[in-house]
Protein backbone atom coordinates (compact mmCIF):
# COMPACT_ATOMS: atom_id res chain seq x y z
CA UNK A 1 0.00 0.00 0.00
CA UNK A 2 1.56 3.26 -1.14
CA UNK A 3 1.03 6.20 1.22
CA UNK A 4 1.64 9.60 -0.34
CA UNK A 5 2.22 12.51 2.04
CA UNK A 6 1.85 15.95 0.53
CA UNK A 7 1.69 19.53 1.68
CA UNK A 8 -1.95 20.63 1.65
CA UNK A 9 -3.21 23.56 -0.39
CA UNK A 10 -6.41 25.58 -0.30
CA UNK A 11 -7.90 22.98 -2.69
CA UNK A 12 -7.65 20.46 0.17
CA UNK A 13 -9.54 22.66 2.65
CA UNK A 14 -12.89 20.85 2.47
CA UNK A 15 -11.27 17.40 2.82
CA UNK A 16 -9.22 18.56 5.80
CA UNK A 17 -12.29 20.05 7.46
CA UNK A 18 -14.25 16.84 6.85
CA UNK A 19 -11.51 14.80 8.53
CA UNK A 20 -11.27 17.32 11.36
CA UNK A 21 -15.01 17.03 11.97
CA UNK A 22 -14.62 13.24 12.19
CA UNK A 23 -11.87 13.84 14.77
CA UNK A 24 -14.09 16.23 16.71
CA UNK A 25 -17.03 13.77 16.68
CA UNK A 26 -14.80 10.95 17.92
CA UNK A 27 -13.30 13.08 20.69
CA UNK A 28 -16.75 14.48 21.58
CA UNK A 29 -18.12 10.95 22.04
CA UNK A 30 -15.11 9.48 23.80
CA UNK A 31 -13.39 12.29 25.71
CA UNK A 32 -14.89 15.77 25.65
CA UNK A 33 -18.64 16.48 25.38
CA UNK A 34 -17.87 20.20 25.52
CA UNK A 35 -16.39 20.25 22.00
CA UNK A 36 -18.29 22.49 19.61
CA UNK A 37 -19.11 20.30 16.60
CA UNK A 38 -20.03 23.39 14.59
CA UNK A 39 -16.52 24.84 14.93
CA UNK A 40 -14.82 23.00 12.04
CA UNK A 41 -16.99 24.33 9.22
CA UNK A 42 -17.94 27.52 11.06
CA UNK A 43 -16.35 30.90 10.53
CA UNK A 44 -13.63 30.46 13.16
CA UNK A 45 -12.67 26.90 12.18
CA UNK A 46 -12.56 27.78 8.49
CA UNK A 47 -10.38 30.81 9.28
CA UNK A 48 -8.07 28.61 11.41
CA UNK A 49 -7.44 26.15 8.58
CA UNK A 50 -7.14 28.83 5.89
CA UNK A 51 -4.55 30.69 7.97
CA UNK A 52 -2.55 27.53 8.48
CA UNK A 53 -2.72 26.64 4.81
CA UNK A 54 -1.37 30.03 3.79
CA UNK A 55 1.28 30.74 6.41
CA UNK A 56 4.99 29.91 6.24
CA UNK A 57 5.04 29.14 9.98
CA UNK A 58 2.32 26.48 9.66
CA UNK A 59 2.15 23.10 8.03
CA UNK A 60 -0.82 20.99 7.00
CA UNK A 61 -0.06 17.63 5.47
CA UNK A 62 -2.42 15.12 3.91
CA UNK A 63 -2.03 11.37 3.56
CA UNK A 64 -3.31 9.91 0.31
CA UNK A 65 -3.88 6.26 -0.58
CA UNK A 66 -5.24 5.35 -4.01
CA UNK A 67 -6.22 8.99 -4.69
CA UNK A 68 -8.20 9.19 -1.42
CA UNK A 69 -7.29 11.53 1.43
CA UNK A 70 -7.22 9.23 4.47
CA UNK A 71 -5.55 11.47 7.06
CA UNK A 72 -4.07 14.85 7.83
CA UNK A 73 -1.77 16.59 10.27
CA UNK A 74 -1.79 20.26 11.21
CA UNK A 75 1.06 21.93 13.07
CA UNK A 76 2.76 25.28 13.47
CA UNK A 77 5.76 27.03 14.91
CA UNK A 78 5.35 28.45 18.40
CA UNK A 79 6.51 31.82 19.62
CA UNK A 80 9.36 31.70 22.09
CA UNK A 81 8.12 31.53 25.65
CA UNK A 82 9.51 34.61 27.40
CA UNK A 83 9.47 32.93 30.80
CA UNK A 84 11.55 29.91 29.69
CA UNK A 85 14.92 29.33 28.08
CA UNK A 86 13.36 27.38 25.26
CA UNK A 87 14.68 26.52 21.85
CA UNK A 88 12.57 26.98 18.75
CA UNK A 89 9.42 24.92 19.22
CA UNK A 90 6.50 23.67 17.14
CA UNK A 91 3.13 22.26 18.08
CA UNK A 92 1.47 19.30 16.49
CA UNK A 93 -2.02 20.79 16.74
CA UNK A 94 -4.17 17.99 15.37
CA UNK A 95 -3.81 14.74 13.50
CA UNK A 96 -6.41 12.28 12.28
CA UNK A 97 -6.43 9.09 10.24
CA UNK A 98 -9.60 7.32 9.14
CA UNK A 99 -10.28 4.17 11.20
CA UNK A 100 -9.81 1.85 8.21
CA UNK A 101 -6.23 3.11 7.73
CA UNK A 102 -5.01 3.18 11.34
CA UNK A 103 -2.10 1.01 12.45
CA UNK A 104 -0.84 0.90 8.87
CA UNK A 105 1.86 3.56 9.13
CA UNK A 106 -0.21 6.52 7.91
CA UNK A 107 0.05 8.53 11.14
CA UNK A 108 3.74 7.73 11.42
CA UNK A 109 4.42 8.97 7.90
CA UNK A 110 2.46 12.16 8.55
CA UNK A 111 4.42 12.76 11.74
CA UNK A 112 7.81 12.00 10.15
CA UNK A 113 7.11 14.49 7.36
CA UNK A 114 6.06 17.10 9.95
CA UNK A 115 9.22 16.42 11.97
CA UNK A 116 11.29 16.94 8.81
CA UNK A 117 9.49 20.25 8.14
CA UNK A 118 10.33 21.23 11.74
CA UNK A 119 14.00 20.32 11.30
CA UNK A 120 14.19 22.55 8.21
CA UNK A 121 12.67 25.36 10.31
CA UNK A 122 15.40 24.77 12.97
CA UNK A 123 12.85 23.52 15.54
CA UNK A 124 14.36 21.71 18.52
CA UNK A 125 11.16 20.54 20.27
CA UNK A 126 7.65 19.56 19.22
CA UNK A 127 4.73 19.79 21.65
CA UNK A 128 1.43 17.93 21.46
CA UNK A 129 -1.63 17.69 23.69
CA UNK A 130 -3.67 14.50 24.07
CA UNK A 131 -6.66 13.54 26.16
CA UNK A 132 -5.43 11.53 29.15
CA UNK A 133 -7.95 8.78 28.35
CA UNK A 134 -6.81 8.53 24.73
CA UNK A 135 -4.38 5.68 25.33
CA UNK A 136 -3.97 4.93 21.62
CA UNK A 137 -2.85 8.48 20.84
CA UNK A 138 -0.52 8.59 23.84
CA UNK A 139 1.04 5.29 22.75
CA UNK A 140 1.53 6.69 19.22
CA UNK A 141 3.21 9.84 20.54
CA UNK A 142 5.50 7.91 22.89
CA UNK A 143 6.49 5.60 20.02
CA UNK A 144 7.51 8.77 18.18
CA UNK A 145 9.79 9.91 21.05
CA UNK A 146 7.41 12.27 22.84
CA UNK A 147 7.84 12.34 26.63
CA UNK A 148 5.49 13.60 29.31
CA UNK A 149 6.35 17.15 30.26
CA UNK A 150 3.39 19.04 31.74
CA UNK A 151 0.01 17.92 33.00
CA UNK A 152 -3.21 19.92 32.70
CA UNK A 153 -5.99 19.11 35.15
CA UNK A 154 -9.65 20.19 34.99
CA UNK A 155 -12.28 20.32 37.71
CA UNK A 156 -16.04 20.23 37.13
CA UNK A 157 -17.96 22.67 39.32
Amino acid sequence: MEIIIKRATIKDLSQIQTLNLKLFKKEYQEYDPLLNLDWTFGEIGTKYFKERLGHKHSCILTAIIKNKTVGYLCGSLLKKEAYRHTPAMAKLENIFVLDKYRSQGVGGKLYQEFAEWCRVKKVKKIKVNAYAKNKRAIKFYKENKFKENTLTLEADL
